[in-house]
């Protein structure tokens, strides 16, 4: 989704930039600094807008999260745990400090929960 995100922001920024170029040739301003108000503002739209979009974006995720009981420490964690569709370990307990207990077992829309 991050992905998406930032070519959309990205073409908008050069949309932006390409238009003003051609509007300000036909107002007659010399090409260099049509050149350098065109970077000036692909430049300055990225960050902008990338930086709002990416954290909105892991924030919405983190509380779909929330909902499903999912504990998230950081949002960078989020767009990592946000695409799983499943989590597998061993059943030696290396993830879990050697403490490792079944309490609930999903298998399409069943649940059972081990006591």
């Amino acid at each position: 989704e991050i992905h998406h995100f930032i070519i959309i922001i990205s073409a908008i920024a050069m949309f932006l930039g390409v238009l003003f170029f051609i509007l300000n040739i036909l107002i007659g301003t010399p090409y260099i600094e049509n050149l350098v108000f065109m970077i000036g503002i692909i430049v300055a739209n990225v960050p902008e807008g990338l930086l709002a979009t990416v954290t909105v974006c892991l924030t919405l995720t983190a509380k779909r999260m929330h909902a499903k009981m999912v504990l998230v420490k950081n949002l960078e964690g989020v767009e990592t745990l946000g695409s799983t569709s499943c989590i597998c370990s061993d059943k030696t307990g290396t993830l879990t400090q050697n403490i490792m207990t079944v309490a609930q077992v999903v298998y399409g829309e069943n649940n059972a929960f081990v006591t």
